[in-house]
């Protein structure tokens, strides 16, 4: 006998706090309270007869069950969506992409406005991918995101990324060597906690070295525009920023290659309609022209 899931939105719960990683952060895409959305998650839990996720104090990771469920629930909850838009807008569903925070802002926002003008019957949704790894939601058809494709999806390789160290001119005037950024704090992205390290040559940094993390790229070179300290640029996505903030090189000549890649991915054997093959051949062939300049 099957055992029906007495609330379909246990389901849409999950999936939301599965996708975000973070109680709290479901709470809030849902509208709802943290202690809400965590008393869901018990019921169903508690009516699946197994637990869902791995519950710490630097968030929540799914359990076993909990990456089984995810595929299936989300599937559900996309095509359940995806049909919904489709009923609701005449010209058809819009081309859903998800997009790597740094790399929309900084590289393919300024170049939008030529896609858009090139297909004016295609609509965009663009939604920015947040977190570690990096997750679309559950309605895009294509997503672009920095790293190696997960398993489950084909695509293309769009290209790298070197690292420069950047910083408001006044601050980048008194530096000429390593030894002289030690004096200003170093701001750091908490997901890529080696970066600096890597910049001074090592797996650490020097010893009175000053730290500030922040969660996103553009947040670091927000800060580092503010003359809060010296951030890692991440050209070519990232030059659009730079030039917005007012930042300058720090260290002329420098020059460290990112082992990594943006890729533009979908589901693997996901037939793609005509709006979406339009986005992704228009985006390869932009991302070849940045290639070319910048010898990634």
């Amino acid at each position: 006998m099957i055992k029906r899931i007495p609330s379909l939105n246990w389901l849409r719960v999950f999936e939301a706090a599965a996708r975000s990683g973070s109680f709290a952060r479901a709470a809030e895409s849902l509208a709802m309270s943290p202690p809400a959305v965590s008393q869901q998650i018990r019921a169903l839990e508690a009516h699946l007869g197994r637990p869902l996720f791995e519950r710490a104090a630097a968030g929540v990771s799914l359990t076993e069950a909990g990456r089984s469920l995810l595929g299936v629930v989300g599937d559900a909850l996309g095509r359940m969506e995806m049909a919904a838009a489709s009923l609701a807008a005449p010209g058809g569903p819009p081309l859903v992409v998800g997009v790597s925070m740094a790399f929309s802002v900084g590289w393919l926002i300024p170049r939008l406005p030529g896609f858009n003008s090139a297909h004016p019957n295609v609509t965009l949704e663009l939604y920015s991918l947040l977190g570690r790894p990096e997750t679309p939601p559950r309605t895009a058809t294509l997503w672009i995101a920095f790293g190696p494709p997960p398993p489950g999806t084909e695509g293309a390789a769009l290209f790298g990324e070197r690292l420069e160290p950047v910083a408001h001119p006044d601050v980048a005037a008194k530096i000429r060597t390593l030894e002289d950024a030690l004096a200003h704090p170093l701001i750091e992205v908490a997901d890529h906690r080696r970066n600096w390290a890597q910049i001074f040559g090592g797996d650490v940094l020097p010893s009175g070295a000053r730290v500030t993390y922040v969660d996103t790229t553009l947040n670091a070179l927000a800060l580092a525009g503010a003359n809060g300290g010296i951030a890692l640029a991440r050209p070519p996505a990232s030059d659009d920023l730079v030039a917005r903030y007012g930042l300058v090189p720090c260290l002329p000549g420098f020059d460290l290659r990112g082992v990594e890649e943006y890729h533009i991915l979908y589901l693997s054997g996901a037939l793609l309609d005509p709006q979406a093959k339009a986005f992704l051949s228009w985006i390869c062939d932009e991302a070849a022209k940045t290639r070319q300049t910048f010898d990634l």
